[in-house]
């Protein structure tokens, strides 16, 4: 194979030089902006300090010893990434172990919470074939800034069970270098997600359509 040889007049080589110079100073600024302009900060999310639950309505006989059902998310993840220079670019990632969740009602016995786990796992949620719940941010809106606390609603994408559909919902942030805390609520339907609400025991238990999400989420960067 013959080498491609460019040949530079003597008198022509300084000029070159200096354009070969220029460009690779220029490549190299172009480099250092675009990595300040996207630097990042990663969170991630601290299981033993966060905390996610959800609140069921009651509306079949029992509701007059259970109004609501009080259900935790035991195993989550997640990560937050935030621009260091506009700190309404946030990326959000959490996945939820559909299993993991467990009913909280303090004064259910616990023949009852088995039944609630059974038909919430079984009939529900589906868990053996669909175990991830998952939510991945799209967009921040309606950002806010007081001192070192931020608020915002965030949108994104719920995938539960085989359904995903856009949320949003207002999230009140407060930001340190290696630390973030997060709180808000969210609210949605089980229909919206293809769910119908459970009804059984001849109408003595049903669950109402609307579910309540609260959270409250610390997360830390190394």
């Amino acid at each position: 194979m013959k080498k491609l040889i460019l040949a530079i007049p003597r008198h022509a080589a300084p000029v070159a030089c200096f354009v070969i110079l220029l460009l690779a100073q220029n490549q190299d600024l172009s480099a250092q902006r675009a990595k300040r302009k996207d630097k990042t900060r990663t969170y991630t999310i601290d299981l033993s300090q966060s905390r996610v639950t959800a609140t069921l309505s009651q509306e079949g006989f029992i509701a007059r010893r259970y109004p609501t059902h009080r259900v935790e998310v035991k195993d989550f993840s997640g990560k937050i990434e935030l621009s260091e220079k506009d700190e309404t670019q946030v990326a959000v990632e959490v996945e939820a172990e559909a299993k993991s969740l467990t009913n909280a009602d303090e004064a259910m016995s616990e023949f009852e919470r088995r039944e609630f786990h059974n038909v919430l796992n079984n009939s529900v949620l589906e868990s053996d074939k669909f175990p991830k719940i998952k939510f991945v941010s799209a967009s921040v809106s309606d950002a806010r800034k007081s001192g070192d606390t931020r608020s915002f609603t965030l949108n994104g994408d719920l995938t539960l069970r085989d359904a995903t559909k856009r949320v949003s919902f207002p999230v009140t942030v407060t930001i340190s270098k290696d630390q973030l805390r997060a709180t808000g609520d969210a609210e949605l339907k089980q229909t919206d997600f293809g769910i119908t609400p459970y009804s059984g025991k001849l109408g003595m238990i049903r669950i109402g359509d609307e579910v309540k999400i609260n959270f409250a989420i610390v997360a830390k960067s190394p």
